[in-house]
């Protein structure tokens, strides 16, 4: 709850204008048969594979539902560093601006995402966690093209370890028999300061329940109190970051190093 509370706060408000250079965030939309698209409906994403069957996709798709135009563009995914077990849309894309081409034709580039998902299992519990990767992509009139990763961030994670191994424990805990890891990011707009790509925010929330579980501790053994059955949140790990685009290695760095978290973001 704290999280969501959190999160609430730091989304930017939904933007359902037609897409723009000016929007830099922008929501997409979901729909029944699985695809995200742009505000306006002129282009969808979905990515290829067949989840259930734990395919990991390889391609990202684009239709054109305004064109009239049934077929679908497929374009390969790159390889991701952090080999994820599982991958799914992020449901917003970050506006670049239209490009000149050579011959005269007028582009459209923005940076999609992707959501890299790694899980584990424990004895009577489990972690998921996951990193949001960037890709540039561009769409011209006779081309249309996914670019290189460009960000590659730490994005959520929820891990529940089993903490109560007898009925004692259980009564110690007041029956709070899992500590629970939660880290939560989003990006927001950064201030524009005329990049190649748009300069964005970086926010991370970590909270940890109860309030006196640390992961990196021996928990086992502890006398809950009523007041203990709240959300931590851990300071060190809820930080806000300045991303800008590098041209020399084409890719996104933070301001200042980021903290390390992975307590919360390793399942």
């Amino acid at each position: 709850m704290l999280l969501t509370m959190l999160l609430a706060g730091a989304q930017p408000a939904a933007d359902t204008a037609p897409f723009a250079a000016h929007s830099r965030i922008l929501d997409l939309t979901a729909r029944e048969d699985g695809q995200y698209c742009l505000p306006d409906g002129q282009i969808c994403f979905e990515l290829s594979g067949d989840v259930d069957a734990g395919e990991r996709p390889a391609h990202l798709l684009l239709s054109f539902p305004g064109s009239g135009d049934t077929e679908k563009a497929a374009l390969p995914l790159p390889d991701f560093a952090d080999e994820p077990q599982g991958l799914r849309l992020w449901p917003h894309v970050v506006s670049v601006h239209g490009v000149d081409k050579a011959d005269g034709g007028a582009g459209l580039e923005m940076l999609v995402g992707v959501i890299g998902e790694q899980r584990s299992m424990y004895s009577g519990g489990g972690g998921l966690g996951s990193r949001l990767h960037l890709l540039r992509f561009g769409m011209a009139p006779h081309a249309i093209g996914l670019g290189g990763e460009v960000l590659d961030v730490v994005w959520d994670s929820s891990l529940m370890i089993r903490a109560c191994f007898s009925e004692q424990d259980a009564k110690d805990r007041l029956d709070a028999c899992h500590d629970e890891y939660d880290f939560k990011a989003v990006l927001n707009p950064g201030p524009d300061d005329g990049g190649e790509l748009p300069t964005l925010t970086y926010r991370s929330f970590a909270t940890a329940y109860p309030q006196t579980s640390r992961r990196s501790e021996d928990n086992s053994g502890q006398k809950l109190k009523i007041a203990d059955l709240a959300h931590w949140q851990d300071t060190d790990c809820s930080y806000e970051r300045v991303l800008r685009y590098n041209g020399a290695t084409g890719r996104y760095e933070m301001d200042r190093p980021a903290p390390d978290c992975s307590v919360y973001t390793t399942p």
